[in-house]
């Protein structure tokens, strides 16, 4: 997947982001999970630094985690 695409969830009103506590021992991380500008539904793992976000991980959501999400 491209990094290009992971951005576009940011984008997504409808998206969720949320604190990632298992992750966040060197610095703050946190999960987004939206759709991207090609209609997919992504889990993006990403970080804040110097005011600017940085994608570190990017995936499309499992079946179960869709159900969720949905």
């Amino acid at each position: 997947m491209a990094f290009q695409e992971a951005a576009t969830v940011f984008g997504d009103e409808t998206g969720a982001t949320v604190y990632d506590p298992d992750h966040s021992d060197a610095e703050d991380r946190f999960l987004t999970i939206g759709y991207s500008n090609r209609g997919r539904l992504l889990m993006v793992s990403h970080t804040d630094r110097n005011n600017r976000i940085r994608i570190i991980s990017a995936r499309p959501l499992k079946s179960s985690e869709r159900r969720q999400y949905e």
